[in-house]
């Protein structure tokens, strides 16, 4: 005969859960790893006592939508690498890609880090002052794998940075600069085309069709929300702008500044290691050659490291035994400038075709018909629009109408080696931009 059992009463429960650990009971109610993130002892985070000494870098995908310069049609959201003082909150770098993180543009965002920005800021037309540049002594990162790529190890390695990455899964060690790109995108919202935060944010806003910026004025605003608002507003860590922070700090330090600026950008270039023979180089199926490499054949060196930018494989560069560095143009200087993201798209097509090997002339032939085709789909698809644009991205910095230090990144996300305007100075209001932006 079946006993009926009495329901324990709300009382019965409750004391029986509280008699529960408290590791138990957030286990049971939100899982382990809620359990370790707040249950775990915290240490003392980075403090750094002087700029430079420690810098953060980290990526994000923008909160906005793009358009191209032409038909004002959407392109998507770029990505944004950012490098952050941590002593002074400071934006040191930044660089913004449309493609996904790689160690090229991890390595091209330290270069812009490092070096002055005066030129970058004349180029695009901005009359403030960015004053960060130096070589920092450790530069804090997590486990991406661009971070942990050889060209962006090498780098460092040679320029006597340490790199120091943050535990696996752990976001409150990157608090720094995960705060920094939350400030930004908060920024972000209130331009036309935002994607908002989340979808519940975002409601039935349309963002494709309110976007209006191109990726060259997107990057205007950026630059300039970053050396306005944020540079010259209170933090609250530090009572004080990262400006000042910045001025004061550096005040009687003497900072490392590279040798040669050039050279420092080719360092975290990636590579690949080739013999220099008779009839050049061969890199990606392409033959490169110069007269210079002639002194390389004769003294039977082994094999050199040749660097490369994947926004621009017309050239390549040689990095010989004593450190230095000779630039070595296409074996036919005839053929046009191209990325690594077309060259890609043109060696998969022609495999998918049934081409067992692939040649220079094949490659650049196939090259040449993508162009005429995403010039004729140019209005008609995004994915197209977007692929104009980044090759659009690559000619500037080849026809050198701005400084390499800032070319946005036309290299594809599957790198080998990887992953708000403000009123101009002098002006009295800027009514006018708020209520743009509202």
């Amino acid at each position: 005969m079946a006993v009926a059992l009495m329901p324990p009463s709300m009382k019965a429960l409750r004391a029986r859960v509280s008699a529960r650990s408290l590791r138990e009971r957030i286990k049971a109610r939100d899982g382990p790893a809620v359990m370790n993130n707040r249950l775990r002892q915290v240490k003392i985070g980075l403090r750094p006592i002087r700029p430079l000494q420690i810098v953060q870098v980290d990526h994000t995908k923008v909160d906005i939508m793009l358009v191209d310069d032409v038909t004002r049609a959407c392109i998507g959201r770029p990505w944004l690498t950012a490098v952050l003082d941590v002593h002074t909150r400071m934006v040191v770098g930044l660089a913004l890609s449309l493609d996904p993180p790689s160690a090229a543009v991890a390595g091209l965002a330290v270069t812009h880090a490092v070096l002055p920005k005066e030129e970058q800021l004349a180029d695009i037309g901005i009359n403030l002052i960015w004053p960060t540049h130096g070589i920092p002594e450790i530069i804090h990162v997590d486990n991406g794998a661009e971070f942990h790529s050889r060209a962006f190890e090498r780098g460092c390695q040679q320029h006597g940075i340490r790199l120091e990455y943050r535990p696996p899964a752990t976001p409150r060690f990157g608090g720094h600069i995960e705060r920094l790109m939350g400030t930004l995108m908060s920024r972000v919202h209130g331009l036309p085309g935002t994607t908002f935060s989340n979808v519940a944010v975002r409601g039935d806003y349309q963002s494709e069709n309110r976007a209006v910026l191109s990726f060259r004025e997107f990057e205007r605003i950026l630059i300039l929300d970053v050396l306005g608002p944020y540079h010259n507003e209170v933090h609250s860590a530090l009572g004080g702008t990262p400006a000042a922070a910045w001025e004061d700090g550096v005040a009687g330090l003497s900072i490392r500044q590279p040798a040669d600026p050039d050279a420092f950008r080719l360092d975290f270039l990636p590579f690949e290691e080739r013999v220099v023979r008779r009839d050049g180089i061969r890199l990606f199926n392409v033959f490169y050659q110069d007269g210079v490499l002639a002194h390389i054949v004769e003294s039977g060196s082994s094999k050199l490291r040749v660097k490369y930018d994947p926004r621009d494989l017309s050239a390549v560069f040689v990095e010989l035994p004593a450190g230095d560095h000779v630039r070595v143009p296409y074996a036919d200087i005839g053929r046009p400038p191209i990325t690594l993201w077309e060259h890609r798209f043109a060696t998969k097509h022609l495999r998918e075709n049934g081409r067992r090997s692939v040649d220079e002339h094949a490659i650049f032939a196939v090259v040449e018909e993508q162009r005429r085709i995403l010039a004729e789909a140019h209005d008609r698809s995004k994915r197209a629009r977007r692929a104009v644009v980044r090759a659009s991205l690559a000619t500037d910095q080849v026809t050198g109408s701005r400084s390499q230090s800032h070319i946005p990144m036309a290299s594809p996300g599957d790198d080998p080696d990887a992953k708000v305007p403000m009123p101009d100075e002098g002006t009295t209001s800027g009514v006018e931009f708020w209520e743009w932006r509202r």
